[in-house]
């Protein structure tokens, strides 16, 4: 076994007590665990090893940090594993995303996936950067000097708006409130909505009811409006949109070829969206946070972007390492997706242990990347981490921010891309500064973002 000694297969691994279905117990659990979940099982690694299971609510669970844990269950086992179909988080998820490629499995998903995945090839993703970062200077220009801005709300904004404009070509603008309160309340979804039926009539479970109508109504008013247009139409247009309700399936048996349903094109799109503004958001705001708190390597940055840039606007082409180093070290101190779910598709062997199949298996991402064995001195902020000759010599599974594997985030290139052109633009001009007394704290639900907002003043250079 992988961080203790030989233990036959078979026999469980150690772990804290069954949860069961009583209600008052199961309420005081979901309490403690979402009042801070990287402590509560940060505390259980500790106490019983970097694989440690449990049964919840009847089903085993097995919960790991280890990187060769990670890279066995997204890699090496990848297809051992499927997508969890039913649970808490399963079933908000599937509130919202449907049966898109974050959740759905087998054949489907693969199917999905090669519809999907011309659209997010490398010339057509380095095409988009021409936008990104006219809508980073727009942003930019309504800076000014010496203001006070959530830069959280800012960055969801700007990615926001990107991922509208660049993968739909829809300006989001006169329904921006509505798309942010929509997509709020899911990422922030209580623990009453999550565990409740829709028809319970209580505020929070309301609100997702609310914020789904919301979402579907503007997603399938986009779908229907492109689906009306000529096929020739669609193919200039050349958005991810279009090229979705082009594409077919590989011919069946038959040789006939199936186009996405407007349904699928619902689920998928409404993946894309979420996924292609929310990580990248949460990962500049933390990168901000973090600048401000280490002027010597906001020194660097700016050195960077002066001697790169000479004061014009990035490109897609434009080499930034120091800069792409900073993000990637970003995001191991703060990874967008603190964990990984997954379900034992047939019974499979992790860590020297028999998991039987249809046991969930959580893979904490954030423990991983904050372990002092893979990672000396974790909480310290090291760009430097991310040398090619450092990064080489990592352990495998140690920095997985983007998952791994055959289910790898599609949009990582689109992410990393972005995440690169927007921070360069709106660095070229400005330094920011954490207000004072302004306290940082790590919401972690759908994603993990700062429960109170990052309040920033802005500072000219």
């Amino acid at each position: 076994m992988l961080g203790g000694g030989s233990t036959p297969l078979n026999t469980a691994p150690p772990g804290p007590p069954p949860v069961g279905n009583n209600p008052l117990a199961l309420v005081r659990y979901l309490r403690a665990f979402r009042r801070d979940p990287i402590a509560f099982v940060g505390d259980r690694f500790e106490r019983y090893g970097d694989l440690y299971a449990t049964t919840f609510r009847g089903t085993p669970l097995y919960v790991t940090r280890h990187p060769e844990h990670i890279y066995d269950v997204l890699v090496t086992r990848g297809n051992d594993y499927s997508k969890p179909e039913k649970g808490f988080g399963a079933r908000q998820l599937r509130r919202f995303l449907g049966n898109g490629l974050v959740t759905s499995n087998s054949d489907f998903w693969r199917r999905q996936r090669r519809m999907i995945n011309p659209a997010f090839g490398r010339k057509r993703i380095e095409a988009l950067a021409a936008p990104m970062t006219a809508h980073a200077r727009a942003l930019r220009d309504r800076w000014r000097a010496g203001e006070v801005r959530d830069v959280g709300a800012d960055m969801m904004g700007l990615t926001l708006s990107i991922v509208a404009k660049t993968l739909f070509v829809h300006d989001p603008d006169g329904e921006r409130d509505r798309i942010a309160g929509a997509l709020d309340t899911f990422r922030n979804f209580s623990g009453a909505a999550s565990v409740l039926p829709e028809w319970v009539p209580i505020p929070s479970v309301q609100r997702v009811r609310r914020g789904l109508a919301d979402v579907n109504e503007i997603v399938y008013g986009l779908i229907d409006a492109r689906r009306a247009e000529a096929p020739e139409a669609l193919a200039q247009r050349g958005d991810l949109l279009s090229a979705l309700i082009l594409a077919t399936s590989e011919p069946d048996a038959s040789g006939a070829a199936q186009a996405m349903t407007r349904d699928e094109l619902r689920d998928e799109i409404l993946t894309l969206f979420l996924a292609g503004h929310e990580t990248t958001s949460q990962a500049l705001t933390w990168t901000w946070y973090l600048l401000s708190q280490h002027p010597e390597v906001e020194a660097r940055v700016h050195g960077e972007l002066d001697a790169v840039l000479g004061g014009r606007a990035p490109t897609s082409a434009d080499a930034l390492p120091y800069i792409d180093r900073v993000l990637s070290e970003s995001m191991r101190l703060y990874p967008p997706v603190t964990t990984v779910p997954r379900v034992a598709a047939r019974d499979v062997e992790l860590g020297g242990y028999t998991v039987a199949a249809g046991s969930d298996v959580v893979l904490w991402i954030y423990h991983a990347h904050h372990d002092a064995r893979w990672w000396p001195e974790p909480e310290r902020f090291d760009p430097d981490r991310f040398l090619p000759e450092r990064i080489a010599q990592a352990q495998r599974g140690a920095y997985t921010p983007f998952g791994a594997g055959q289910r790898q985030c599609i949009g990582k290139h689109f992410a990393l891309m972005e995440a690169r052109l927007l921070l360069a633009t709106l660095a070229q001009r400005f330094s920011l500064r954490l207000v004072p007394g302004h306290p940082v704290e790590k919401l972690v639900a759908v994603t993990m973002s700062p429960r109170h907002g990052m309040r920033m003043t802005l500072h000219a250079r």
